[in-house]
């Protein structure tokens, strides 16, 4: 009759039916006996009497003993096919990443390996001049550079994953000097110009990461180049308020609809995902994100399918630290 279940305990459905006959009957009879008890009523009356007494009786016992539990029971079932359906999309996410991380950890690796197959063939070394050999050299580093952020970016999603927050390292830095670093480097492997202006109200020092806030901007500069055509501008502008100095990226490039820009921090998701997609493993916006949550910041997109994209985040203003 009673018996518990995986969530707890629960009525036999004819067992609870048997219980709601017995207590109605009971009921009617306390109804009537009260009734009995006022002499001398018309029978239409008797009959009204009777049937509110009995709905103000029954009525609140049939919700707590049936309505209640089925609508908990209705409830539970959808936030179990829910949970379901979560845990299938995250398997789904997950295999899909798994193909990615495993394309793009074998692409620099079979590069690496290539190269330098050749520059350590004793007979084929010599048919190279030294542009090409430092050609080869450069690809190499180029590679190497390319697996070690996949593994870098694995480790740091792996430690989100895990509940944990990312290292960081805050000291007074100028958010100037590391911009411009971060578009030096850009400029020895990239023919994209990048226009930068920094308003006059930036403080020259900000409390942050240096290493953390360089690996969003390259990570922000980096989709900004490989989603827009070649020759389209991309800008950054700092500027600052009283509380808070903000960063915005630009490109005109390919956009993004509301479905994609709603998933755009999720692990593991790409915008695009077909066979002619850029290089990635879709693990770098949900990194940026925590990045920029573990320094109490903010991070927001706006972008239009076909026109381009503004990423724009905000690290709290130090006054202490600013000069």
């Amino acid at each position: 009759m009673i018996k518990k279940g995986t969530s707890g305990f629960q009525l036999n459905p004819l067992f609870l039916f048997i219980i709601a006959l017995g207590a109605i009957f009971l009921v009617e009879l306390l109804v009537m006996f009260l009734l009995g008890l006022l002499p001398n009523l018309p029978l239409a009356l008797e009959a009204l009497l009777d049937a509110f007494f009995l709905s103000l009786l029954v009525i609140p016992f049939l919700y707590f003993l049936f309505f209640k539990p089925v609508q908990k029971a209705i409830e539970q079932r959808n936030q179990k096919e829910a949970e379901r359906d979560k845990l299938e999309k995250i398997d789904e996410v997950k295999s899909q990443f798994i193909s990615i991380a495993a394309h793009e950890l074998r692409t620099p690796v079979a590069t690496i390996m290539g190269y330098t197959e050749l520059l350590s063939d004793q007979d084929m070394i010599g048919s190279f001049n030294d542009k090409q050999r430092r050609d080869f050299l450069a690809t190499i580093y180029e590679s190497s550079e390319r697996l070690s952020t996949i593994i870098d970016d694995i480790l740091d999603v792996s430690r989100i994953e895990s509940g944990q927050r990312l290292p960081l390292q805050k000291t007074p830095l100028s958010i100037k000097d590391l911009l411009e670093k971060v578009l030096h480097r850009l400029s020895l492997k990239s023919s994209r110009h990048v226009n930068l202006e920094i308003k006059p109200e930036v403080p020259e020092r900000l409390l942050f990461d240096g290493h953390r806030i360089d690996q969003v901007i390259e990570n922000l500069l980096s989709n900004a180049i490989k989603y827009s055509p070649k020759q389209s501008p991309i800008s950054i502008v700092v500027e600052a308020d009283g509380h808070r100095c903000s960063i915005t990226v630009t490109d005109h490039g390919i956009g993004m609809s509301d479905e994609q820009k709603s998933y755009i921090f999720d692990k593991f998701y790409r915008a695009d995902s077909s066979d002619t997609a850029v290089q990635g493993l879709g693990l770098g916006m949900s990194i940026v994100k925590q990045i920029i949550d573990d320094h109490d910041g903010t991070i927001s997109i706006d972008s239009t399918l076909g026109e381009g994209t503004s990423v724009r985040f905000a690290l709290p203003r130090d006054n202490k630290s600013s000069a």
